[in-house]
This record gives structure tokens, sequence and C-alpha cells, in this order.
């Protein structure tokens, strides 16, 4: 029986343990000055609006470059990484620019109201609407970039607060080397935004 017990707690820490450190060793890598130059020999605006009509062949060619041009001009401006952004809106709202959320989060970047209030205060915008995508990405950019300043560029920890706030990050960071008590102790919806957007992102750095 204690053999049984053993096999059982060796199989859940490394499932809980051992693989989500490798996986967050590996986003460590990614996040490095080196991997996250704002343009490197295969990166290009082109691709950028290529992965944008795949994640939303809806959106019409001009929506498409509009898109793009701020998520570049705001990412170079906040210096943030416009693949990381890219990959949040895909998560966030599909680049859908009205879309609201059940709880009252706005457009592209899916902002709360309070959120966008205290941030364009910050930036001195006299005024702004979320659901316009340049304020929008401007604002949603500028947060990111703020909690990356927060966060020492932890990738992980910024999305997890970007999606549920200081409490979900704190919570990840404690168990950041558990996936299975971080399963048990976050918002699943945070859990697996983190996930998400992480995925997105690898695909983003495959395919541009």
């Amino acid at each position: 029986m204690k053999k049984i017990l053993l096999v059982i707690f060796a199989i859940l820490f490394l499932c809980g343990g051992v693989l989500p450190a490798v996986e967050d060793y590996l986003d460590e890598v990614a996040n490095s000055k080196e991997v996250l130059t704002f343009f490197n020999k295969k990166d290009s605006p082109e691709k950028l609006k290529k992965f944008i009509t795949s994640v939303n062949p809806k959106l019409s060619v001009a929506e498409v470059n509009r898109y793009s041009t701020y998520i570049l001009t705001y990412s170079k401006q906040y210096n943030v990484d416009y693949k990381l952004v890219a990959a949040v809106i895909a998560q966030e709202s599909k680049f859908k620019a009205n879309a609201k959320s059940r709880v009252g989060a706005l457009g592209l970047m899916q902002v709360m109201p309070t959120t966008g209030k205290n941030v364009a205060q910050k930036l001195k915008l006299p005024s702004h609407d979320l659901l316009d995508p340049r304020d929008n990405i401007q604002i949603g950019v500028k947060f990111i970039s703020m909690l990356y300043k927060e966060y020492n560029g932890d990738f992980n920890l910024m999305l997890a607060h970007y999606n549920g706030g200081y409490k979900q990050a704190e919570l990840y960071k404690t168990f950041r080397y558990f996936e299975l008590m971080r399963l048990i102790t976050m918002q699943f919806e945070t859990f697996n935004y983190v996930k998400k957007v992480k995925a997105n992102y690898r695909k983003i750095n495959r395919e541009i």
C-alpha cells in the first residue's frame, strides 16, 4: 500500500511540480531580452496582419491594417513585445472591437472601465473611449507595461494579474511550481487564461 501511495505521489509531483517548472523555465528563456527584441529578422507587419486575420477572418483589410498599426505603435512606445499584445487580444476579444464581457470589460483588450480611467489619467488623456480601437490598445498596452515593471517582466504573473487582479497573481507566485495547487486555489478562468495566452504567444512566434 505504501508503495502505491509513493507512486501516486510521484506522479502528482511530476504533473503538478516538475513539468510546470520546466514550462516556467522555458517562459523565462522566451522572456529574455535577446528574444523579445521589438523586431527580429523574421518579424514583419505583414505577418502580424496575417495572424490577426487568422484569428478573425471577418475583419476588413482596413480594420486589420488599423489594429496592426496601433499594436506596433503603442508596443514600441511603451516598450512591450507586440507579439504578447496580439496574443492577449486574440484571447480577450478575438479582435472584436465592440466586445463586452459579463463583468463589464470593454473592447479589443477587454479593459475594465476603472482600469481604463486610471491608466488614461497616467497617460494624461483628456478623454478616452474603450470601444475605440486606438484608445483601447493604447490603454491596454500601457497597462501591460505597468504590470511588466511591477512583476519584473514575469510573463506568468503579468498575465494572471491582467486577467484576475493582484490576488490571482499572488496565488500563481505562491504555487508557480505546483500546477495542481494553482488549479485548486486560483480562479479557473485565470488559470486557463494564462495557459491560453501563452499558447497564443508561442503560436505567433512560430508563425511570425
